[in-house]
């Protein structure tokens, strides 16, 4: 019955909603899981993801989304990523995270996330330097 509700494609992600702030948590939630074909699944087919830094190439599509991403199932149960902080303006959500589960010697590192949503699915996404 819910599946009639929804797009086939939200409910996969486990987001019942267009609303931004549930899209982006359905995706933090299926990363958390190691979940990485539920976490593409949050993701429009022509996803751009740009690492602002520059030190990794932009990652264009789903295919390649799973690609980049496919690591996520030789990690630890213990690793995933905490929200510290969520700032919302209209279909961007920006995300502070900490990650966590990592071997002692890499710590805890923080990271932010800009996700722009639109039509119940992750378009862009930009992660900006670290310090």
């Amino acid at each position: 019955m819910l599946a009639m509700l929804c797009p086939l494609s939200a409910v996969a992600c486990d987001n019942t909603s267009d609303d931004p702030v549930s899209v982006v948590q359905a995706q933090v939630d299926a990363y958390n899981a190691h979940d990485v074909a539920k976490f593409a699944s949050c993701y429009a087919d022509d996803v751009s993801v740009t690492d602002l830094s520059g030190k990794r190439p932009v990652v264009l599509g789903t295919a390649a989304l799973k690609k980049a991403y496919a690591f996520l199932e030789a990690k630890p149960k213990a690793f995933r990523v905490e929200i510290i902080q969520r700032v919302v303006n209209g279909a961007v959500v920006v995300d502070q995270e900490q990650v966590m589960g990592l071997p002692a010697d890499k710590g805890q590192p923080k990271a932010l996330a800009v996700y722009e949503v639109r039509e119940g699915k992750i378009q862009k996404v930009w992660f900006p330097p670290r310090d």
